[in-house]
C-alpha cells in the first residue's frame, strides 16, 4: 500500500521537500490552490511538521530556499 502525505500549506510543503521528502505530484483545486502530495513510506511527515511548529526542526537554509523555488516553479509552470 502506498503511503503518502497531503497538504495544502505551501510552507509545510517547502519544509517537507527541504527535509528530503519526495514530491509525487501537485493537484490543482482552484486557480491558485494546490494540494502537495508527498511520498511518506515511514510515516514521518507528521513528526517533521510537529517539529516545525515546535521550532525544533532544523533545515539548512539553502535546502529551504531551493524547495521554495522548486515549488513556485512547479506551481507557475503548471507541472
Amino acid at each position: 500500500m502506498e503511503k503518502i502525505f497531503k497538504t495544502k500549506d505551501f510552507y509545510i510543503a517547502c519544509c517537507l521537500l527541504a527535509s528530503g521528502f519526495s514530491l509525487k505530484r501537485l493537484e490543482k483545486i482552484k486557480n491558485n490552490l494546490f494540494v502537495f502530495i508527498f511520498d511518506d513510506p515511514k510515516n514521518q511527515a507528521e513528526i517533521i511538521i510537529k517539529r516545525h511548529w515546535d521550532r525544533t526542526h532544523k533545515i539548512p537554509s539553502r535546502n529551504l530556499i531551493e524547495a521554495i523555488n522548486e515549488l513556485k516553479t512547479r506551481i507557475y509552470s503548471g507541472v
